[in-house]
C-alpha cells in the first residue's frame, strides 16, 4: 500500500453509519452490466467508514479534559491554553486490495495496515469558581473549557477535501473539581467535553478493475464527540502524575455516493449514513510543570461500548477491538 493511498484512506475513512443490519440498502443507478459493481462498492464503502470511525473519534476526544492534570484552575481570572496532538494506534484498510463483484454486494476479507490516526486539539480553560474551602483543600471548584478545530482544503493527487462553510468549529465543556491538589490530597475532577469537526465534502478516485476510474464521494460529512471523564492527579515537586476513566460518544452523519466504470459502462450507488458509537476509555498521564509552561503526555485505551457489525470482514483487526492511544502537548497557565 503506497503512502499516497494511505493518506487517501485516512482522509476518507473517518466515519461510520448507524445501521442495525450489517448489509445496507443503496440506491443503484446505471446499466444492468454495472449495477452489481455499484452495489458492492456502496456496501464496501459503508463498512470501511464503520471500521475507521471509532479510531477517528478516539483521536479527536483524547484522554483527560485538560492534558496532564485533573486540578482546576482556581477561580475567576485564571486561564490555561493547551495544544496537544492525539494519535490512535490504528489500522487502515488497504483499498488497493479491494476487488468489486459484478454480482452485487459480496462479503470479502479486506486487509489492513497498521498506521497512526492523529488529530490536533486546542483547548482554552477559564476558571469560574474556586470552590468552597474545607480543611486543606477546596471542594466543587468549576472551570469552563472552549476548544476549536480547524479543517483546511486539501487536494493531493486523487483525493480532494473541500470545506464549503466555516473552517473553524468551536466546542465547549466544563470541569468540576471535587477536590483540589493540596498537601497529601490529590486533585479529583469530573468533566464533560464536546468536540466537533467542520462540515466537509470529500472525493477520491481510484483505478477500476477493467481500466476505468472509480470514484467515491462524501457530502455533508460531520463528526462530533462527547467525552465524560473522572480524573485524578497529584503533584510531586515539578512532576504531576494522574489518570482517569470515562465514556465517549461519537456521532457521524454523511452522504456516500460511489461511481464505477467497468467495461465502458458507468453506474452509481448512494446512501445516507448516520451513526452513534460509544466507547469506554481509561488513561494515565505524566506532566512536567516548568516555570513558563507545562509539558504533558498521556497513554490510554478505548474498548467495549457499542458493538458494530460489518458485512465485510477485516484482516488483522476488527472495528470492535480495543485500541491504544497516546497524546502529547504543551500547556500555559496564567
Amino acid at each position: 500500500m503506497t503512502a499516497r493511498h494511505r493518506f487517501a484512506t485516512a482522509l476518507l475513512l473517518a466515519a461510520a453509519p448507524t445501521i442495525v443490519s450489517a448489509q445496507v440498502s443503496c440506491a443503484i443507478t446505471g446499466p444492468v452490466a454495472v449495477r452489481g459493481y455499484a452495489a458492492d462498492a456502496c456496501q464496501k464503502a459503508v463498512d470501511l467508514f464503520r471500521f475507521m470511525m471509532p479510531q477517528f473519534g478516539q483521536a479527536l476526544s483524547g484522554g483527560g479534559a485538560i492534558l496532564g492534570t485533573a486540578n482546576t484552575l482556581g477561580g475567576l481570572g485564571k486561564f490555561s491554553a493547551n495544544l496537544r496532538v492525539s494519535a490512535v494506534e490504528g489500522r487502515v484498510p488497504d483499498v488497493d486490495d479491494i476487488t468489486l463483484s459484478p454480482l452485487g454486494a459480496r462479503a470479502s476479507q479486506i486487509r489492513t495496515t497498521s498506521a497512526p490516526v492523529p488529530a490536533p486539539v486546542v483547548d482554552v480553560g477559564m476558571g469560574l469558581f474556586k470552590g468552597f474551602p474545607v480543611g486543606l483543600t477546596r471542594l466543587f471548584s468549576l472551570d469552563g473549557i472552549v476548544n476549536v478545530a480547524y479543517l483546511p482544503d486539501v487536494d493531493v493527487e486523487e483525493v480532494s477535501l473541500v470545506v464549503p462553510g466555516k473552517r473553524f468549529k468551536f466546542g465547549y465543556g466544563g470541569r468540576v473539581g471535587l477536590t483540589r491538589d493540596a498537601h497529601l490530597i490529590p486533585a479529583i475532577s469530573a468533566s464533560y467535553i464536546k468536540r466537533d469537526l467542520p462540515t466537509a465534502d470529500l472525493t477520491a478516485s481510484f483505478q477500476g478493475g477493467t481500466g476505468g476510474t472509480d470514484a467515491l464521494s462524501l457530502t455533508g460529512f460531520s463528526v462530533g464527540t462527547e467525552a465524560y471523564r473522572l480524573s485524578v492527579s497529584k503533584k510531586l515537586g515539578f512532576i504531576e502524575i494522574g489518570g482517569g476513566a470515562g465514556r465517549d460518544t461519537y456521532d457521524t452523519r454523511l452522504n456516500i455516493s460511489a461511481s464505477v466504470n467497468e467495461g465502458g459502462n458507468t453506474g452509481g450507488a448512494s446512501t445516507t449514513l448516520v451513526q452513534q458509537t460509544k466507547r469506554d476509555v481509561v488513561y494515565a498521564s505524566l506532566a512536567f510543570n516548568l516555570p513558563l509552561l507545562k509539558l504533558a503526555a498521556e497513554v490510554g485505551q478505548s474498548s467495549g461500548g457499542t458493538s458494530l457489525n460489518t458485512f465485510n470482514t477485516f484482516v488483522d483487526g476488527g472495528q470492535n477491538e480495543a485500541r491504544r492511544f497516546a497524546s502529547a502537548g504543551i500547556r500555559i497557565s496564567f
